[in-house]
């Protein structure tokens, strides 16, 4: 059985919770025009010449997309000549449009200018170009000309119809589900839950950290799914420092007290993958989702490390590419880096779909 969420105590006012309840119907009606809208033509979808792989969620905040586009990116890199298009939540730019290849210049790397994931994911593969920017459509125009790619990878897009996708993935956290199952603003859902029909496959993510049983059962039961699913373990694989001149294996953390920081939209995660792995997790200081770090910030993590008396202080992949910008935390601070191992099946179905869409 799936646990039951708090809820916030702001809707437990029943006078808020109508209020709530009010807008999350207009949402809903005006979510399902925008739907008819596509559906009809009245809105212009851009099929491109490749195939194309959209990765997103139904809810709000962190489902794992990045962990997954990752492991898309490694599985294609070798076979395709492949761009990301992403839309770089958290960066500062005013620029629509951005194209980043960390080849061609790492220097302009930067989680202000492309945002914390679109940074990290260029990092990790330095020879796909990355695409930022609002509009999907135009970033995927402009890729097919700048770059004539094989095939188009989209970050977050199962909302963002204006481009056509050949492999629709829908992520759902196995530790979060669909939340209270209710759309927002009551709820954390961006969608109603019955549109998983739009979706080719379904990927359980962090399955080794949630309930993904429970949450098998509710999608094949109650939804009725008849889509592929497969469940995706979230597992820590190596420690490497901050700046990136020494790596050790994650089991050098069971004879260490450990001091965490994070600035994810659900760090009780990174605190559960943590705590079996060390002697024991002093402290956890949790930020703000997409939180661009100051030289206060910096200053009071330090103090936090050294008041916890923890040996070792450890992060995520994903703040990492802001604290890197903190000379003083170089040799400190320590990346937990994750991987996404997907069960057998996935590889059969993913290699099923590559054959039906050859290279031309």
């Amino acid at each position: 059985m799936l646990p039951k969420l708090p809820t916030p105590w702001l809707w437990r006012n029943p006078l808020l919770r109508a209020a709530l309840a009010a807008l999350a119907f207009v949402y809903e009606a005006l979510l399902l025009l925008r739907l008819w809208m596509y559906r009809n033509g009245l809105i212009t979808t851009f099929r491109p010449p490749v195939p194309v792989i959209a990765v997103g969620n139904l809810t709000v905040g962190g489902a794992g997309k990045t962990p997954v586009i990752e492991m898309l990116m490694r599985s294609l890199q070798q076979q395709r000549r492949i761009v990301l298009l992403s839309r770089g939540y958290g960066r500062h730019s005013k620029a629509t449009l951005q194209r980043f290849c960390s080849a061609d210049a790492p220097w302009l790397l930067s989680p202000k200018l492309l945002g914390d994931e679109p940074t990290w994911l260029a990092q990790h593969h330095p020879e796909v170009p990355v695409y930022v920017g609002s509009s999907r459509m135009r970033n995927a125009r402009w890729a097919l000309l700048r770059d004539q790619p094989d095939l188009i990878l989209l970050d977050d897009a199962y909302q963002h119809l204006a481009v056509a996708r050949d492999l629709n993935l829908l992520l759902i956290d196995a530790e979060r589900g669909l939340g209270n199952r209710q759309l927002l603003p009551l709820g954390e859902l961006r969608e109603p839950e019955h549109h998983w029909n739009r979706a080719d496959a379904i990927m359980l993510t962090k399955a080794n950290l949630g309930f993904s049983d429970a949450l098998m059962h509710m999608l094949r039961q109650e939804l009725k799914v008849d889509r592929p699913i497969f469940r995706c373990d979230y597992l820590p694989i190596r420690l490497r420092r901050l700046d990136g001149q020494e790596v050790e294996d994650v089991k050098t953390l069971a004879k260490e007290a450990v001091f965490a920081s994070c600035g994810i939209a659900q760090p009780r995660g990174f605190a559960q993958i943590l705590r079996p792995l060390c002697q024991g997790l002093e402290d956890l200081s949790n930020w703000p989702d997409h939180h661009s770090y100051t030289g206060e910030d910096v200053q009071r993590l330090q103090w936090l490390w050294r008041k916890s008396r923890a040996q070792r202080w450890v992060t995520t992949e994903k703040d990492a590419v802001k604290l890197a910008a903190f000379a003083e935390l170089a040799e400190i601070v320590w990346i937990v880096e994750m991987e996404v191992i997907p069960e057998p099946s996935w590889h059969q179905f993913f290699s099923g779909f590559l054959q039906c869409h050859p290279l031309k």
